[in-house]
This record gives structure tokens, sequence and C-alpha cells, in this order.
């Protein structure tokens, strides 16, 4: 019986150990958050900060995974901005190169109420578009299926 035991923890353990960092609804969920609240996430999530990157003109907190090693994840925190009705709203990106943890997001964005209005490909990745009146998310997967992004955004007359 003990050995029984054993084996359900060690199986547990190493399910935990490999599940992905974060879901679908939690990237949604980041795009409303207040600077303290996403920070306070992303601790809680295993995250740790790693300084601040710049792109297209926009600061992001930068955050890497302390899962393992080899699960090398990235999450990129816009800075928060006010809407008109004082609601927040902030752009994330994820990126990882576990083909797994990107192929569950896929299968999240896919059951979410986002819409799928793009499926294609350029020269490196596939690409899929999901859309609705509040987001616009788009998730990249190299055709090696070594790496990938997802890109949320809240928009711009979100909850106005």
């Amino acid at each position: 019986m003990k050995k029984l035991l054993l084996v359900a923890i060690t199986c547990f353990a190493v399910k935990m150990a490999n599940a992905q960092s974060v879901s679908f609804t939690d990237l949604l969920n980041l795009t409303s958050m207040s600077n303290t609240q996403a920070h306070d996430f992303m601790i809680s999530k295993g995250f740790k900060q790693d300084g601040t990157q710049s792109f297209g003109g926009k600061v992001f907190d930068q955050y890497k995974s302390g899962r393992t090693p080899d699960k090398t994840e990235m999450m990129y925190v816009g800075q928060g901005s006010k809407t008109p009705n004082g609601n927040t709203k902030r752009d994330v990106s994820y990126t990882t190169i576990q083909n797994a943890d990107l192929d569950n997001l896929l299968a999240q964005a896919k059951k979410s109420t986002l819409t799928l209005i793009f499926q294609g490909a350029d020269v490196n990745k596939n690409i899929f578009r999901f859309d609705n009146s509040l987001f616009r998310a788009t998730i990249s997967v190299a055709f090696d299926k070594k790496s990938g992004a997802v890109d949320v955004s809240q928009k711009e007359n979100a909850g106005n």
C-alpha cells in the first residue's frame, strides 16, 4: 500500500513539474490587472522579474519562469494604461520552447470565447489570430514546434 501511495505521489509531482505555468485565461486576465496585481500574479505562478524590455516604443516588465532550467518560458507584461472609463489595459506576451505548452494554449484558445479569425503561416511559423469584442490574441508556433509565442491585448474600446 505504501508503494502505491509513493508511486501516486511521484506521478503527481512529475505531472505538476511539467505543467504549463499559465493558461490562456490567465493571459487574458493579465491584460486588465493593475501593475501590482500583475506583478504579484506572475510571482505566484513561479516567474521571477528579470528587468524590462522595450518593443515598438512600449515598455514591458520581463519575467522568466523558475520551473526548471529546460523549461524556458518568458512573459512580457506591458505597462498598464488607464482607459477612459478607469479600467487598466496592457499588452501581454508569453514565449516558450515547450511544444506541449504551445499545444495546450492553442487548444485553450480554440475553446475560449475568442473566435479564430485567421490561420496561416509565414516563412518560419504557423500563425493563429483570435478575436472577440474585448480581446485580440495571436499564437505563433515555429514549424519545428521548438518555439512559439502568445500575444494578447485588450482592445482599445473594451469596456467603454
